[in-house]
């Protein structure tokens, strides 16, 4: 006895959507933007702990008063800034710095410039001043007392105890500045509660030869490349539903065409594709898929392309941002014009993107993660951080010895 067509696809279409079931809920747990995330394995720092500890370690063998400054020499290629406050006594800043400098050989280091903000009118609150890693670590420490007015400004500020989107664009805006007056091409600004992969300074410059060919190839001037982001906002956008309503058209569209083609052209086909079998593909199989996909997550249906991307919509954060030099000086003066906004530092880089119509290009993988688990300004938080926090998931996956051996073989090149 013969099956019915749609009997046999439905059984068929069952076994195959139990089979990808399976398969997307074995594979997409780590994806923040997937319904099978699975939040205690995905977010468990494995590359990080071990980077935080290679960077600590690093940075207390800069400690004693007699060791070698370990400082930039002669014009540098990207000045490194960044803006560190105190978080209840916490401190990340050791832990930044020191990956940023491990496994550089000294050609690589002589090559950056840092400068470090410790960004308190009094800076003693800082658990780090007056450290010695500190200082032979980093090329300038500059202080609000080396500006009478910006000190007034800070002042003000902490009087007022202003929120922390206006203090933060001031610190923000106060060591781009300090960058810029090094004559670095490129300037990278980093949070203080991050930590950078063994080999970043290569992949970054190598990236940025990328950006610079690939701006001038589209005639469009950049703003910024980003060297982290947040895959959790990389998910199905409801703001986009009418992009994957076309989407979805069109599939359907090609379902349908396909089905038309095996009725009228395929030896058999009658016998198939017959009414209830089209109903069934188009009405309740092809949907069933689409939902499967957005239950599985963009990044693990869609994941990021590896390499430069350019930004649309929808990336956060800033936890590190290289800009060109070319940009800083209206970069600085929008700053100057927002100081007192309700803004978060991220967001108004954003829209001064858009106001300016400057490309923002994306690097992947992250070269960075971020670990910090206060925030800058004492909101509790968790350490390890919690799985709400900002957190890229790919970089937890990197391997020490690949890395080293990348490094090593990029050294031998001669790429940075």
């Amino acid at each position: 006895m013969r099956m019915h067509p749609a009997l046999a696809l439905s059984i068929g279409f069952s076994v195959l959507y139990l089979l990808l079931f399976s398969y997307a809920r074995s594979t997409c747990w780590r994806d923040p933007t997937s319904k099978f995330y699975r939040q205690d394995r995905a977010h468990t720092p494995a590359y990080s702990t071990y980077r935080v500890k290679q960077g600590v370690q690093f940075a207390d063998t800069w400690s004693t008063q007699e060791a070698t400054p370990n400082l930039a020499s002669g014009q540098p290629k990207l000045c490194v800034g960044v803006a560190s406050v105190s978080r209840n006594g916490t401190s990340y800043l050791k832990a930044t710095l020191g990956s940023m400098q491990q496994g550089l050989s000294p050609a690589e280091r002589e090559s950056l410039y840092f400068v470090a903000l410790l960004a308190h009118v009094d800076q003693k609150k800082h658990p780090d001043h007056g450290q010695a890693w500190l200082a032979n670590m980093v090329d300038k420490l500059p202080s609000y007392d080396q500006d009478p007015a910006r000190k007034a400004v800070a002042e003000d500020m902490e009087a007022k105890g202003v929120s922390h989107w206006i203090k933060s664009k001031f610190d923000y805006s106060f060591v781009l500045d300090e960058c810029k007056r090094t004559g670095a091409p490129y300037i990278l600004m980093s949070e203080d509660d991050v930590v950078f992969l063994d080999g970043w300074y290569h992949r970054t410059l190598k990236a940025l030869g990328g950006v610079e060919e690939k701006s001038k190839k589209a005639n469009e001037d950049w703003l910024y490349l980003r060297l982290f982001y947040y895959e959790g906002l990389r998910g199905f956008n409801a703001d986009y539903w009418r992009k994957y309503a076309r989407t979805v058209f069109f599939v359907e569209c090609a379902v349908i065409s396909v089905l038309i083609i095996l009725q009228r052209f395929v030896p058999g086909g009658p016998r198939f594709v017959t009414r209830w079998t089209a109903l069934l593909t188009v009405g309740v199989y092809v949907p069933l898929l689409i939902v499967l996909a957005i239950v599985a997550g963009g990044n693990c249906v869609a994941p990021q392309p590896r390499g430069l991307q350019v930004i649309a919509d929808n990336i956060c954060c800033g936890q590190g941002l290289v800009f060109p030099s070319s940009v800083v000086d209206p970069l600085l003066t929008a700053f100057e014009g927002a100081r007192w906004a309700q803004t978060p530092t991220d967001t108004f880089i954003e829209d001064h993107a858009a106001a300016t119509g400057t490309l923002r290009w994306v690097l992947t993988p992250v070269v960075m993660q971020h670990v910090g688990g206060l925030s800058s300004y004492g909101e509790p938080g968790i350490v390890p951080m919690s799985p709400s926090d900002t957190w890229n998931h790919a970089f937890e996956l990197n391997n020490p010895d690949d890395l080293a051996k990348e490094h090593f073989n990029a050294l031998e090149l001669g790429v940075s």
